[in-house]
């Protein structure tokens, strides 16, 4: 075993021995009904309470636009493993980090009837205990599960990985038992098939979008001695196993634009683990074209990315063993985070429902293989960059949040009034 991937084990095991030892005393206190501390001065009525494991940056973004639209309070439920301060924002007005399912039972059962318990995966199983405490104690609060990723997608209900096998149930329980779905991508709507749920009314498709908050105008020029590409977001070691974490094991880039002299530079996201880009340091110490940053929290990305002239979605997939269905019907906050710096994208095609959003809506250029970035001057030549880059500012406008979050808010109370109605 490598030192990194020791180093990946031995995190795994202080968490799950934590959660071992403080089980016992929470499930003491939620049977004696005692409250969690700051949860019993929370209004319900117009309260929103977004729960899950890892906390992803598109729900404190959601949180900030609804309460510009209305007078809602925020709560985020998330696992003190999960929670990530460079993805959090000032409008989450209340912040409970749950150290077991314990806790987070009785964190949901001290408040009262909230507008809606808005879940987000992956991964399932701690919002699908919240929708079961909640419809005990608050039943007329409807369960929202918020999905980007739908891991049955990834290697089909069998899949070899242990922690998908445990994994699933509680996927195929929150499609099941949620009032309404939030599909972040295409991929809801393909593991909703798989799973055999149907709800026809009870669905919204909402992509990311672009946070109007954060646009950002390019002034760079592409030059022939320098072309600077950046990719943002998860990264891997070459310890990690690659039929899974293939697509973001970069290495292979990092080759080809090196050869051509062309500047990669690499955010990783705030959720990385150290051990995998330990190695992408060791490597940019003898590469000068790669440039490994510091990650950043959202308010501060764009103007960071619009440094650069490309940002990248290099996945390809001959490099995992994860299904072309996952690909097909993929999405990624980068492809909105590169629009709202104002940069064009170069979208592998592979993973068509991105590549089809950046050719709809003038975003950038579909990559049909790996081998087309052994050419970067010959892949962006054909229309010159300042026209590309106008194109971005000009159409990111209709794919924002400003734009689209009145009809989330719709949503949530079309499904409100079908609780109420229950009820």
């Amino acid at each position: 075993m490598s030192s990194a991937s020791l180093q990946i084990f031995l995190n795994k095991l202080k968490w799950f021995t934590y959660e071992k030892i403080t089980s016992a005393g929470d499930f003491i206190l939620f049977y004696l009904a005692v409250p969690v501390s700051g949860t019993t001065g929370i209004k319900g009525e117009r309260t929103i309470i977004y729960v899950g494991e890892f906390l992803p940056p598109r729900i404190p973004r959601l949180a900030k636009w609804f309460k510009r639209f209305d007078a809602f309070t925020t709560v985020l439920v998330c696992h003190k493993r999960g929670f990530v301060e460079k993805f959090s924002n000032p409008d989450i007005d209340h912040v409970f980090l749950f150290r077991n399912e314990w806790h987070l039972k009785r964190i949901i059962k001290s408040i009262k009837n909230p507008y809606i318990l808005h879940g987000f995966a992956p991964k399932s199983k701690f919002p699908f205990i919240a929708q079961a405490i909640s419809k005990k104690y608050s039943p007329s609060t409807p369960f929202i599960v918020d999905y980007q990723d739908v891991y049955v997608l990834y290697y089909g209900k069998n899949p070899d990985l242990r922690w998908l096998q445990d994994e699933l149930p509680y996927e195929e329980g929150c499609f099941r038992d949620a009032d309404g779905v939030l599909a972040d991508s295409l991929e809801p709507c393909e593991g909703m098939k798989i799973w055999g749920v149907k709800k026809p009314g009870g669905r919204i498709f909402f992509p990311l979008y672009a946070d109007n908050d954060y646009f950002s105008k390019s002034e760079k020029k592409v030059t022939d001695d320098a072309i600077h590409l950046v990719y943002v977001g998860g990264i891997y070691g070459s310890h990690r196993n690659k039929s899974h974490y293939g697509l973001a094991q970069l290495h292979w880039l990092i080759n080809y634009l090196e050869s051509q002299k062309v500047h990669l530079h690499i955010y990783p996201s705030p959720s990385s683990v150290g051990a995998d880009f330990e190695e992408y340091e060791a490597i940019s110490k003898r590469n000068p074209y790669l440039h490994l940053h510091a990650s950043v929290p959202q308010s501060k990305l764009s103007a960071e990315l619009s440094q650069y002239h490309y940002g990248v979605i290099p996945f390809f997939l001959e490099n995992s063993n994860q299904s072309d269905i996952k690909l097909t019907y993929s999405t990624t906050l980068k492809l909105f985070n590169y629009s709202e710096a104002g940069i064009p994208i170069l979208v592998a095609a592979d993973v068509m429902y991105q590549s089809w959003l950046v050719a709809r809506y003038g975003l950038g250029i579909s990559v049909s293989s790996k081998d087309d970035f052994k050419d970067i001057k010959k892949l962006t030549g054909n229309t010159p960059y300042s026209e590309q880059a106008l194109s971005v500012i000009k159409n990111r406008e209709l794919l924002s949040l400003k734009e689209h979050i009145p009809r989330l808010m719709k949503f949530y109370e079309k499904m409100r009034e079908a609780t109420d109605n229950y009820q």
